[in-house]
């Protein structure tokens, strides 16, 4: 083997070590994520501890991110908010989810489609201000009977660096568990 093709087999041997260390580090750093249980009305599920209570009622409870929540260090002390509510009857339901599909002045609707996550229909609004600061990810379903929407806040860009991992993460968990 010639010197070109020894640094060749040494370079590719180094980049797949390199991919798959890194993966079973992302492995274990996902797996260790701990969930605890929470409540709204008379509902239960159970979500990742990266999000912390900072205001609940009997039918709806907020988190933030400030604490946990895994990011880049170019996110800084930007805030996620993130509200679940449980809606009473379908007609307050519906109410509110056709108020915000009719787009607000100063607020722009960027994606509204139906979408399945972990087997039920979720109906997901898309939508920014229009400075497009800020981006507001609205899920509004319905399982075993109850109604329910998870709206998530937050500046564009630190928003857009999580949708992908840590919130569908969480929207997956919170859809999966509740009850």
């Amino acid at each position: 083997m010639d010197k070109v093709s020894g640094r060749l087999v040494v370079a590719i041997l180094f980049l797949l070590w390199a991919v798959i260390g890194f993966s079973g580090y992302f492995n274990v750093a996902n797996s260790t994520a701990t969930t605890s249980q929470y409540h709204v009305s008379d509902s239960t599920f159970k979500m990742s501890d990266w999000w912390k209570v900072n205001q609940s009622t009997n039918d709806s409870i907020t988190f933030d991110n400030r604490n946990n929540m895994p990011h880049s260090t170019m996110r800084g002390d930007k805030v996620i908010t993130l509200s679940l509510t449980q809606y009473t009857d379908s007609s307050t339901f519906e109410s509110k989810e056709k108020t915000l599909n009719n787009s607000s002045v100063g607020y722009v609707i960027l994606n509204n489609e139906n979408i399945t996550i972990e087997g039920i229909k979720v109906k997901f609004i898309n939508s920014t201000d229009s400075n497009n600061t800020n981006t507001f990810l609205d899920y509004y379903f319905q399982k075993n009977g109850k109604y329910y929407s998870i709206q998530i806040v937050g500046e564009t860009f630190t928003v857009n660096e999580l949708l992908d991992n840590a919130i569908k993460n969480t929207i997956e968990s919170i859809i999966s568990t509740i009850n």
